[in-house]
Formats: C-alpha cells, structure tokens, sequence
C-alpha cells in the first residue's frame, strides 16, 4: 500500500499536516521575558538548574566510584533521554516537554564511569541550529515568528525515551518516527522506517515487550485529528509483525499496560481542542469520565471499553490477569496539571503544590464489565519492574518517591513498594536532590533480584551522580556512586545494555 493512499484511508492529509498545527503558527508575546525572568529566578532558586538546559555535546570524561560497583554491572551502558536544547538565540521554551533531545551514556567500568553526551540530530534541531534560532512552536510553548509546521516530523524533538533493538538505540518522541543513535558514539544514523506506509505515523515513546519477546506500541492518531490508535506489533528485533488503526477516544495517551492476552490503555478527560499550541488546546474536564480501553493482542480488537474515574497517569507499571480480572499497576494523578502546566508552574518553590502521583492498582473484571481503583498514600512516579515478569503476578515495584516537606512538586527520593504487604523500602536523596527514573538491572533467576541504577541532580552543589542501588536493599543508600563535574538537566527515560 501507498504511504499517501495509507493516510488517506485515515482520514489524514496526505502531506501530513498536524490537525493541531495552528497551534505551531501562533506569535508569541515577548517570549525573551521568560527567558530573563527565567535568569533571574534561577539566581535564587537552584532547583531551576534541572530545567536550565545544555548548549552542546558533551565529551568522554571518567568519575571514580565510590563505594563498590557489583561485578554484574562492569560492562553494562546506562543512558538517558531527556529534553535538553530549552535555549537558543535568546529564547527559552516555557513548557518543559519541549527541549529537544539529548542522550547520555555512563558506561561501567571496574573503578570508573565514563560520561558522555549528544544532541540528536533531528531534522528540526538541524535545521534550527543552522537558523541560530528555534523556528517552531513547542508543544506547550510560544515562539515569536513561528513557521508553520508541514507535519509531526518537523517537529519531532526525539526527546522522551530510548529502546534498543537489535544492537541499535532508538530515540523516542511521541507524535513520529525514531531516531536511530549509536550505542557507543551516540551520534544520529538517521530515522527508523518501519514499513514505508507508517513514515509519519506517530509512533509512542513507552513501547512494551512482552514475556514472549514481541514487542508492542502504538501512535496516537488524534495528533493528526484522527480518532484512533495505531497499534503496533514488532519481533525483537523490530521488524513489523502487524499493526492495525483502533477506534479509541479522544483524549491524550502517554503509555500503557501489556499483559499475555491484552493492551491496556487509560483516556482521561481531555478535550483536544485548537488552541495557540498543543497543549493549551487540550481542555481538563474533571466533571466527565475517563476511560479504559481493552484491546485483544490475538485480534488487536477492542475488547473492552468502560468508564473510569477522572484523572491521568503518565506512566504504568506491570500487569496480569487472574481468571477472568485483570489487575494494572499505575501512577494515579487526580488531575493533569503535571502535563498541563509549564516550568513556571510546576517547579517554582512557591507554586510547585500541584497534584503528584501514587501508586495505585485498577482492577478490571471481564466478566462483570467493571473497574475500580485502588489507591495508596505513596507519592511515587516513574515505575519500574522486573521486566521478564510482564503480564505475571508481581509484588516488587519500584520508582521516584516524593518525601520531601518543602512544597515543591519533585521527587527526592528512590523506592522499592511491595505492592501485596505495603511494605515501603526508601531512601532519601535529601531535599537539596531531585532524582530521575530508577532502572531495574535483574541478576539471578529470583523476581525483583537486581540493581537499580539511577542519576540524580544535586541542585546546591550543582552537580549530576550517578548511583546504583542493590533493589532488595533501597534503604541502605547506594552500593556505588560517582559525582560528574557538572550538573545535567533533568531528563526522562532511559536503558540499560
């Protein structure tokens, strides 16, 4: 099939063009203001300087562990993703999804860490870097003469996550294709064509493997007016074994859940409406429902769609299904001001009260076509698993954990959750720290056996670590850590080859 007569049969233009991209043509007003408000704010307000940004790549260097790396991890490459490039020709992005990508890599070594990092290469950061001036509005942020976007691609910032298949690493971003990037010299090879009728369709940053090693995903087809899913089916070594457009509601979809038989999505009450950008199109309407979607991985069918209470998650964690329920562990927000408010909001020391995340559990039962949520008190994000356990019973969970009493809505500390007992296993960075995603390194057959290696941001000191964790044994602080010579913004997700 044609890529255009593909797009057609979607309802989509056949140049690609965003339904939303009105909101990528808006003027903004005096957008340098942020930039010096943003100057002055971080002269008195050192936990800014996760969201300050870097300017270029970043070579080699080695840092001396402290502590002892446990043998299983020499060898092993760590990298991170994250919005990077907030800055360019004196204008900074107000919304902290909107930076583009950079990719880290500390590789382990006996006695050292080697640090290295890159911008990837995408076709709006090279383009933006020859006009000296970013030329595109963000998903949440204004810039003043902002062209016109011909499609998702153009500005596709490759900024959220980071998948290895097959000796490769991808760069993800929401709305389009990824970025191919050298595991070593992390410079950009070009993007991924996964069949020539699904370039320029969006393709998300949270894909899934199963027990079984297929790997699963999907693009959300609303980014382009579309009612829909795109969902993927791919080998593990990527290449497509099926894919096909669901009926879904409209409404904003970051990740998802995978068990043997099923796909599990949450749509909360998002209105997608035009407005100056993306996100200030889209309307919170905690008055109205969300809703579960079910999809059959046998048929890629719906098999269940139900209303469910109103609120949003970024990111699941494990899930299974035990006779005819299925049980989802999820990071549960009460509204979505975490998506729909910027920098400003957010992280300022005096504002940063808005909704955070638990740790919560939705259980669907099939039979009955009914859900209900289970939450707890723990304030916890970006959830981990033993991931050769997808779609089986699991107890051992684990994430960045808000502890701190100061006000601010950021996570300063790394835990492990048993989800069965309750039992909480916590260690506290301290309030001068903010930590990223906890990811799970299995050793031994046992599940939740491993490590847990992170980087954190000591805002006070100004300085990035990087920090491994035995994950039986949070509480006891890192086994090994190593302190950059710098500080790094704080990005999103990673892997570990």
């Amino acid at each position: 099939m044609e890529r255009r007569d593909f797009l057609k049969g979607l309802g989509l233009a056949a140049c690609g063009t965003m339904a939303y991209s009105a909101g990528f043509n808006v003027l903004a007003a005096e957008p340098e203001s942020f930039y010096e408000e943003f100057k002055r704010k971080l002269k008195d307000n050192p936990v800014l300087r996760g969201w300050e940004g870097l300017t270029a790549d970043i070579p080699s260097r080695e840092f001396q562990w402290q502590g002892k790396l446990p043998n299983a991890l020499v060898g092993k490459q760590f990298y991170r993703n994250g919005p990077a490039r907030a800055v360019l020709g004196k204008q900074r992005y107000t919304h902290w999804f909107d930076g583009d990508g950079f990719v880290h890599r500390y590789a382990f070594g006996h006695k050292a860490v080697s640090h290295s990092g890159r911008f990837v290469r995408t076709g709006k950061f090279e383009a933006e870097s020859r006009a000296g001036r970013f030329l595109y509005n963000g998903a949440g942020s204004l810039i003043e003469n902002a062209r016109p976007s011909k499609n998702a691609e153009t500005v596709n910032t490759a900024n959220i996550a980071l998948l290895p298949v097959d000796g490769e690493l991808w760069a993800l971003w929401e709305a389009a294709m990824p970025y191919k990037i050298d595991p070593t010299s992390l410079e950009t090879q070009g993007q991924v064509s996964l069949k020539s009728e699904l370039d320029g369709v969006p393709f998300s940053a949270h894909p899934h493997a199963d027990r079984f090693g297929n790997l699963w995903n999907f693009g959300d087809l609303s980014f382009f007016g579309h009612q829909g899913l795109m969902v993927y089916q791919m080998s593990p070594q990527g290449k497509m074994l099926n894919y096909k457009v669901v009926s879904a509601p409209a409404s904003y979809v970051h990740d998802f859940a995978v068990t043997d038989n099923y796909l599990i999505f949450y749509f909360p009450p998002i209105n997608k409406a035009h407005g100056e950008t993306l996100i200030d199109g889209m309307q919170w309407q905690g008055d109205k429902p969300g809703q579960l979607l079910i999809i059959d991985k046998n048929t890629l069918e719906p098999t269940l769609q139900l209303p469910f209470h109103a609120g949003f998650i970024f990111h699941f964690g494990n899930a299974w299904q035990q006779g005819q329920s299925l049980v989802v562990n999820a990071c549960w927000y009460n509204n979505a001001d975490v998506m729909l408010q910027g920098v400003e909001q957010v992280f300022s020391a005096d504002d940063g009260n808005h909704d955070r995340s638990t740790a919560a559990q939705i259980h669907i039962d099939l039979g009955a076509r009914t859900a209900r949520l289970e939450n707890t008190a723990h304030i916890m994000e970006f959830v981990q698993f033993d991931s050769r356990f997808t779609g089986e019973i699991t107890s051992h969970q684990f994430g960045v954990y808000a502890s701190n009493t100061v006000g601010r809505g950021d996570y300063n500390s790394i835990a492990s959750l048993n989800t069965n007992t309750g039992a909480l296993d916590l260690h506290v960075l301290g309030n001068d720290f903010l930590t990223e995603e906890p990811l799970f390194i299995p050793v031994g057959s046992k599940q939740g056996e491993g490590y847990l290696v992170n980087t954190a941001l000591n805002f006070v000191e100004g300085a990035t670590y990087c920090m491994v964790f035995d994950a039986q044994h949070v509480s006891d602080g890192p086994v090994a850590w190593a302190k950059l010579d710098t500080y790094m913004p704080m990005g999103f997700h990673g892997a570990v080859i």
